[in-house]
């Protein structure tokens, strides 16, 4: 694969290798913004992953039985869900 196919077919600008070093500098400026807005995406995505995953249930804390689970000692409510067992 040639230089810069990837970056082309990413959807990224491609620059010649015969510009000026004023271009160049430009270019390059122009790809580190690009960088920085696939991290920012990137982070916003982890953030609501995370977001996403605390919502969760854990399945340890879903309790079906036909009476009441006790609570753990001193600790008040467990977090846990009871499913009253017809």
């Amino acid at each position: 694969m040639a230089d810069g196919d990837a970056a082309a077919a990413a959807g990224l600008d491609v620059v010649s290798g015969t510009q000026s070093r004023t271009q160049g500098a430009r270019n390059h400026n122009k790809r580190g913004d690009e960088i920085a807005a696939e991290m920012a995406a990137r982070a916003a995505g982890d953030a609501t992953n995370a977001a996403a995953t605390a919502l969760k249930l854990d399945a340890a804390k879903i309790i079906v039985q036909a009476t009441a689970p006790a609570n753990i000692a001193g600790t008040g409510y467990s977090g846990r869900i009871w499913i009253k067992k017809a």
